[in-house]
């Protein structure tokens, strides 16, 4: 059962990540979040400790909520090729409306920068664990058609390359402006997974 502290607590990271998403963690402040949910700064702190805390726990949320995002494009996907696709060009979407929180914390100061460096290597690996749990899902219905019989190991590696491969995308698209098209380079790691699988 849900009890009344629960509501508020998510009421309040709720606030947190709209603001995050808008203005990036270094524009973010205990009373921008007070505000936000029309309560005194002084009532935070009987839920989060601090900013850092709050911090944290938007961070948690944006890895279940990327990981949600992802799930469902996968699940509704009817092929083996259209998961593999579904799961790339999400992972993709989803890391461009996430990209000015993270920017925000490579202009931190060093201070700052040194204490937000914990908690983005425990999102990255958080999204990481819960990624791969998609893939090897979506990796697992190679079909009775199939003459690869893939090992749980190769499996394994087959989910670590396409994450990381749609990661070094999006880095090299977006982040060095790099001419190749996202989508489509997705569609061929796509493609060329699928019919690996099903050789």
């Amino acid at each position: 059962m849900i009890s009344p502290d629960d509501v508020i607590q998510e009421e309040i990271l709720q606030a947190a990540l709209r603001l995050y998403r808008k203005s990036g963690p270094t524009k973010v402040t205990l009373d921008n979040v007070a505000k936000a949910t029309g309560r005194s700064r002084s009532s935070l702190y009987y839920y989060f400790k601090n900013r850092d805390e709050i911090f944290q726990a938007v961070l948690n949320q944006i890895a279940e909520d990327v990981a949600t995002e992802i799930r469902v494009a996968v699940t509704t996907a009817e092929n083996l090729n259209d998961k593999i696709y579904a799961f790339c060009s999400t992972k993709i979407k989803t890391s461009e409306e996430w990209k000015r929180v993270f920017s925000a914390i490579d202009q931190l100061n060093a201070d700052e920068k040194s204490r937000h460096t914990k908690f983005m290597d425990a999102l990255h690996k958080k999204l990481i664990y819960l990624e791969k749990g998609i893939l090897m899902e979506a990796l697992s219905i190679v079909g009775p058609q199939s003459t690869r019989h893939p090992s749980h190991a190769d499996l394994d590696m087959l989910a670590f390359i396409i994450s990381s491969s749609v990661r070094g995308i999006r880095r090299e698209v977006y982040d060095h402006n790099d001419p190749h098209d996202a989508k489509a380079a997705a569609q061929l790691l796509s493609d060329l997974v699928a019919k690996w699988l099903q050789l």
